[in-house]
């Protein structure tokens, strides 16, 4: 059946979808630890820089959990900014270090991969079977819209048939 590979593809697609989004989970919440760490900085040193890197990282980071958790390309859109000013903050301030470069990657990665997953997402919500994609739901479906369409004394005698026990001589 052709439905059957089309399901396929689409359910290798959400689950690889799935796969990314706790792969960003788990960066938005070490972001999350790099801004209290930024807010136990100003606390300790007074260093208003490290506020607004606090502030912009933990900002950034609930937008970008609430975007990947809604598939919202707004607001994943708004997380992507949020980063770019905290990097840029992190160099005017003079924090910028092997940690932020990584965060930089990572963050590249995310805002790229996380584009990408809502737009696919979105396309994926579109198609027929959507969310679980299983062709054994489909072909209940379409048999249940048959059983629907059929005269209903053909229904009567269809079940009679398929619950009798068999023939007369029996008895």
């Amino acid at each position: 059946m052709d439905f059957e590979e089309e399901y396929k593809q689409n359910r290798t697609q959400m689950k690889k979808i799935k796969k990314d989004d706790t792969k960003m989970f788990v960066i938005f919440m070490c972001n999350i630890a790099v801004a209290i760490l930024c807010l136990i900085a100003f606390v300790l040193s007074g260093n208003m820089g490290a506020l607004l890197v606090s502030s912009l990282a933990a900002a950034a980071s609930v937008t970008g959990l609430i975007s990947v958790y809604n598939k919202n390309i707004a607001l994943s859109v708004v997380s992507g900014v949020l980063l770019i000013a905290e990097i840029i903050s992190m160099f005017s301030v003079g924090s910028f270090t092997i940690l932020g470069f990584v965060e930089f990657a990572a963050f590249v990665w995310v805002a790229v991969r996380s584009f990408k997953n809502i737009k696919q997402y979105q396309w994926l919500a579109q198609q027929d079977g959507f969310p679980q994609f299983e062709p054994k739901l489909k072909e209940y479906d379409m048999n249940r819209t048959k059983w629907e369409t059929k005269n209903p004394y053909a229904q009567k005698m269809a079940e009679r048939q398929k619950n009798s026990s068999g023939s007369m001589e029996e008895l």
